[in-house]
């Protein structure tokens, strides 16, 4: 079977190296040459290094360990402990998009996928095969897997996202020389051109290098995310006002787009899937996506390789047995907050505050919010975080305008 992956990201490159694995002829292509930088944290997540141990993905051994964290608001905070769960470690590892893109790209290219630079343009069905312009030449392939981001051209270019209902995000993220006592997140920030849910962060990077930046939710508008710089700033002034960082030198800033909580996105359809950013898998609530990016590859290349072209309905079923729940809770939270920002500055100081004083409510919310409910097991916080992913569902089920993730 012929399949061509379009990014080369972490979802794209996966899916290629785990369809190579299979025997399959996969074509690997990207408009960047790698290595190439993108937006983001930086952190892979407990759940995204057990994805990449089960399929023998090595990562670099002095990598920093991010665990337990800070979460602040409005000058209180409370720390979320991080303990082992069920099929995970308790800890992530903080390593540079750049360096982890090309990590797994260089991994699926040395295991047969074929690497190309190039833009992907018209993508149609044409009897059993599909014909997709590649830099100027039709060429035919039995599967297209779209793993080419927030702004996915195959998902537009097969009709399959309606951009009146997908929930966008931005991020802006420095890379700065200094260094942080506390790795940390912060909750609902605004700027002077902004008021919407966002969240800042900052994480050690090791070697005097800290990951520094924001992220907004702006739902369909993409216009909201105005003044994300301005924002910024604010926040890192404000961690160098309170000592919690230093800074020297300069820093390299970038943007980028998130795509969340799988509204607006058919995740297949006639022999194409959606993996990752793409397919909207984002979390909606912290933004990040390498756990679902990985997990969710995982899930196609076992599906294409099993069903080839005629997997839409088997792959959007998995993708709804792993997503479904905690998704579908961070979206109505975000159209909520996004709706009703003054009611959720509340709704963050209360939680904040209560969590301050108990270390069961602080552990559960960082299990529910880093979607970890489902490996939990029995340890503290475990029965909370269920209840609010229990609470989040049954509100979502009154919500009019819930994700349709099957479309």
């Amino acid at each position: 079977m012929r399949v061509l992956v379009v990014g080369a990201g972490p979802a794209g490159s996966l899916t290629a190296l785990l369809l190579a694995r299979c025997g399959h002829e996969v074509v690997l292509v990207d408009r960047s040459t790698f290595p190439r930088d993108k937006a983001c944290g930086d952190v892979v997540g407990p759940l995204a290094l057990s994805v990449l141990e089960r399929v023998g993905v090595p990562l670099p051994g002095d990598a920093h360990r991010i665990g337990s964290m800070w979460l602040g608001f409005d000058g209180d905070e409370m720390l979320m402990p991080a303990r082992p769960g069920l099929g995970h470690r308790g800890y992530g590892l903080t390593i540079r998009r750049k360096d982890f893109d090309d990590i797994l790209y260089r991994q699926a290219i040395s295991e047969g996928a074929e690497s190309r630079v190039g833009v992907v343009g018209a993508v149609q069905r044409r009897g059993n095969r599909l014909r997709v312009h590649l830099d100027g030449v039709d060429e035919g392939f039995d599967v297209v897997v779209g793993a080419d981001g927030a702004n996915s051209a195959v998902a537009r270019a097969m009709g399959m996202v309606d951009p009146d209902r997908v929930l966008f995000g931005f991020a802006l993220r420095r890379h700065v020389s200094g260094s942080t006592r506390t790795d940390r997140v912060d909750l609902l920030l605004e700027g002077r051109e902004m008021v919407t849910p966002g969240y800042g962060w900052v994480f050690d990077q090791g070697s005097d290098q800290l990951n520094l930046g924001i992220g907004v939710g702006v739902g369909a508008q993409r216009a909201r995310a105005k003044g994300a710089r301005e924002l910024l700033d604010r926040y890192e002034q404000d961690l160098v006002d309170r000592n919690i960082i230093t800074t020297v030198g300069t820093h390299q800033e970038m943007g980028g787009w998130l795509k969340m909580g799988l509204v607006g996105t058919r995740v297949a359809a006639e022999g194409v899937y959606l993996v990752g950013d793409a397919a909207g898998l984002v979390n909606p609530l912290q933004g990040e996506g390498i756990a679902a990016a990985l997990t969710s590859a995982s899930l196609c290349a076992a599906v294409i390789d099993r069903w080839g072209a005629n997997g839409d309905a088997a792959y959007r079923r998995a993708i709804d047995q792993h997503f479904r729940e905690f998704l579908t809770t961070g979206y109505t939270i975000q159209r909520v907050a996004l709706g009703h920002p003054k009611a959720t500055r509340v709704a963050m100081r209360s939680l904040v505050r209560l969590g301050r004083r108990s270390e069961r409510l602080a552990s559960g919310w960082g299990i529910f919010w880093n979607d970890l409910t489902a490996y939990s097991g029995r340890q503290p916080g475990a029965r909370a975080a269920k209840l609010a992913l229990g609470l989040g569902q049954g509100v979502t089920s009154l919500t009019p305008a819930r994700p349709s993730w099957r479309d």
